[in-house]
């Protein structure tokens, strides 16, 4: 997908003066970050960015916020706020004070600038105000996120941001459908805080996590409805089949090839010209190297989270279940399985994204992944039946690539497995078919395992 032209001419604009940025559309509203070793100041850089956008607008735009950063300080030196087609008007300012001063000295729009950008991606709209010596914080979305997941990040970002700890915070958030509050201190929630379970949870529940599950609204019906209808079409016309086939064989490789570095292997993805579809090319002798990596990283990551005995417990079990499969046969039947193991892995973050708008940016981005991911599954099932019933396709197969190389599902039924290769054709037909249900299910308990996940990043 080629870039939009208001991004390409932003990005002429700026690099030529040094200056990289990046760009973020939530709600209508484009945040765009710069990052400079000599950062100009506001007065200097922003006409042209306005100029440029006036220009070129970006569709659906109603406003921007633009940061302005050094490269050797995370906080934002200055921001401008301002809508789509104003003029720029330039204000004297004396003194460009950083973010985190303005967070310290309890700057509502600061704090809200903050909070802004950490709850940016879960579509969280945030109001901060201040009365009688309490700061209350004021969040709004359509699915909240369970509530001591929130209460704990809210934490840590103003504490990051160096405001003073003991401050009384007042925290109240609706999605609609229900409305919670919740009051805390900041910088004295722990990890495993009781405070945050007992206002989380009624006492009945203390022991068991109780949290919302998620369900289909209208505009994912609708994007799964077309995403299915197009890309059953798309698989069903011969050459467009034919030329998105490449996007599953790009990723089939990927599959191998990534697998095999895992497993000590190098190894470099490419298309086959000569016999069609793809190969991976793959040293014979493994880098002792690339398993000490592995292994030292398994170590740091239990060294850093040794408090968290989750964590630790998980990282050793990872270490345990990589020793297995490195030193034994296991290592080859994983780099021959994860070449179509890759293409499922993709069909549930397509069909995720469709669901749930995660990462997209662009209007038109949610069906676009429903397309690719209904073409991928619809693709992979036609694969399917035709091992099972045309004897044609079966026979090219089983003669493997030039006569010389046998294909995935012969190596993995006659090495391995032991079974005949209709077997492993049923087997990932089943696999396919349980791809979208368990990224449904991802979907529809995604508070869980998020949850699941915040846990096991507590330090």
């Amino acid at each position: 997908m080629s870039e939009p032209l208001w991004q390409t001419a932003l990005k002429i604009r700026l690099n030529g003066r040094g200056i990289d940025c990046t760009f973020t559309v939530q709600n209508h509203i484009l945040h765009l970050a710069l990052k400079s070793a000599n950062l100009p100041t506001e007065n200097e850089v922003i006409p042209g960015i306005i100029d440029c956008l006036n220009q070129y607008p970006p569709p659906g735009v109603k406003g921007i916020k633009i940061y302005g950063q050094t490269l050797d300080d995370p906080f934002p030196v200055w921001e401008y706020m301002g809508e789509m087609g104003a003029e720029f008007t330039p204000q004297p300012v004396p003194e460009q004070i950083p973010l985190w001063q303005k967070v310290q000295q309890g700057d509502l729009s600061a704090i809200t600038t903050v909070l802004e950008r950490a709850l940016v991606y879960k579509n969280i709209q945030v109001t901060v105000g201040h009365i009688q010596g309490n700061f209350q914080i004021k969040l709004k979305a359509t699915h909240l996120p369970e509530q001591g997941i929130l209460v704990k990040l809210i934490d840590q970002e103003l504490c990051r941001y160096k405001m003073p700890r003991s401050t009384p915070i007042q925290l109240t958030a609706t999605d609609g459908e229900q409305t919670w509050e919740n009051q805390f201190t900041l910088g004295h929630i722990s990890p495993r805080s009781p405070e945050i379970d007992r206002k989380s949870h009624p006492p009945s529940q203390l022991k068991s996590v109780d949290l919302p599950v998620y369900f289909l609204d209208k505009k994912s019906k609708n994007i799964l409805l077309f995403g299915g209808i197009t890309g059953l079409l798309l698989c069903l016309m011969p050459w467009i089949r034919f030329i998105l086939s490449y996007l599953v064989i790009i990723i089939h490789e990927l599959g191998h090839a990534g697998a095999g570095w895992l497993m000590g292997y190098p190894s470099i993805p490419a298309l086959d010209f000569i016999y069609g579809g793809g190969i991976t090319w793959q040293l014979n002798q493994r880098w002792v190297l690339i398993p000490m990596l592995i292994y030292g990283g398994l170590g740091w990551l239990i060294y850093y989270f040794r408090r968290n005995r989750l964590t630790v417990i998980t990282l050793s079990s990872v270490a345990l279940l990589y020793t297995l499969i490195y030193f034994t046969r296991l290592n080859q039947l994983l780099v021959i399985s994860m070449g179509h193991g890759l293409e499922l892995l993709f069909i549930g973050i397509f069909l995720y994204r469709a669901l749930t708008g995660f990462g997209c940016q662009q209007p038109g981005e949610q069906s676009l992944y429903g397309i690719l991911g209904f073409f991928m599954l619809f693709y992979n099932l036609n694969f399917t039946r035709k091992l099972l019933f045309d004897p044609a396709t079966q026979a090219l197969y089983l003669l493997g690539k030039g006569d010389v190389l046998d294909h995935d599902f012969v190596r993995i039924g006659r090495e391995f497995l032991r079974v005949n290769l209709s077997l492993v054709v049923v087997l990932f037909g089943l696999l396919c078919l349980l791809t979208p249900l368990v990224t449904w299910g991802l979907v529809r308990y995604q508070n869980y395992w998020l949850y699941g996940c915040v846990r096991l990043l507590r330090r």
